[in-house]
């Protein structure tokens, strides 16, 4: 069906002058001469043959007919504008899957420097209990943790897990952990169902043997760390993700000891996928940020 429609030009002005009745108002908002919006109501008057609006000393006043249009043009760009919105919601938003620990951890407590610097992208998070895979092919950027050699995804290192004794200050006698005779009594706390995390540290130790087997064990290294705050125990836990912990006081590291896991944190991408300018923007923002930390992680090892 072939539609009659006047100048989208002729009815923007007169949208704009309807609702600031006003065309000195309808000029100042539209950045344009005020002869120029009066031009372009006169064009659509004429081109629809009615009259818009009596012109007197009061300023404007809508026909009926004008009436009628207004609140029709009106729903009509809403509707538009409402429809682009959506595109640029969509195009704007960047879905990142990670690891809870991760985005409770590190994550979430940055990431308002990312939205202040460019909030025009906006970043949806959704975290996994265990892992990101390489199904999660809806997600055009994840934070995997393993050894990195994963199938059909580009893969960058973001850091090397490092592993040190956690625990809230009083809980160790003297602050640290000299010998084993030092845990008698005290309670082990695992983030992994293995208890890897402290079978890693504690394998050459040259302060005793460890009971390893023992202790309260958690699905998430997040609530490993926040059952030592709370005093319950002392975990093995990723050096960067108890940072902040340790910085504002709530926790201490129990040892100097700082021993590599063997595994990484990495930023997958799906393969051969063309990023968007979005999507580069928070991998190279992640990538900046890691850089800090790693410098970090290297002093504690100094």
């Amino acid at each position: 069906m072939t539609r009659r429609l006047p100048s989208v030009n002729a009815l923007k002005c007169f949208e704009v002058a309807a609702a600031q009745m006003s065309i000195r108002k309808a000029a100042s908002v539209l950045r344009v001469s005020e002869s120029a919006v009066s031009r372009q109501v006169r064009i659509l008057e004429q081109q629809l043959s009615v009259t818009l609006f009596h012109r007197g000393h009061n300023g404007l006043e809508l026909t009926p007919e004008g009436k009628i249009l207004a609140s029709s043009t009106k729903d009509a760009f809403d509707q538009i504008a409402r429809t682009i919105d959506s595109f640029h919601r969509d195009q704007d938003v960047v879905e990142l899957r990670v690891l809870p620990t991760f985005a409770l951890r590190w994550l979430y407590p940055r990431l308002r420097e990312f939205q202040e610097q460019y909030p025009f992208v906006k970043v949806m998070i959704h975290t996994r209990w265990h892992d990101m895979i390489s199904s999660d092919n809806d997600a055009e950027l994840g934070i995997r943790y393993g050894l990195g050699n994963w199938r059909n995804e580009d893969v960058t290192e973001l850091y090397a897990e490092q592993l040190v004794p956690i625990c809230a200050p009083g809980y160790i006698s003297g602050g640290e952990l000299r010998s084993a005779e030092d845990l008698r009594g005290k309670t082990l706390l695992h983030s992994q169902p293995d208890h890897q995390d402290w079978k890693t540290w504690a394998a050459g130790w040259n302060g005793g043997v460890i009971d390893t087997d023992n202790g309260l064990d958690f699905d998430v290294l997040d609530m490993a760390l926040r059952a030592a705050e709370a005093g319950f125990g002392i975990t093995a836990s990723d050096l960067l993700l108890a940072h902040d912990a340790i910085r504002d006081e709530q926790l201490i590291m129990a040892s100097r000891r700082v021993v590599a896991s063997g595994t990484s944190y990495y930023l997958v991408r799906p393969a051969n996928l063309n990023a968007r300018r979005q999507v580069r923007l928070l991998s190279e923002w992640i990538c900046d940020e890691m850089s800090s930390a790693r410098q970090m992680l290297a002093a504690y090892r100094n």
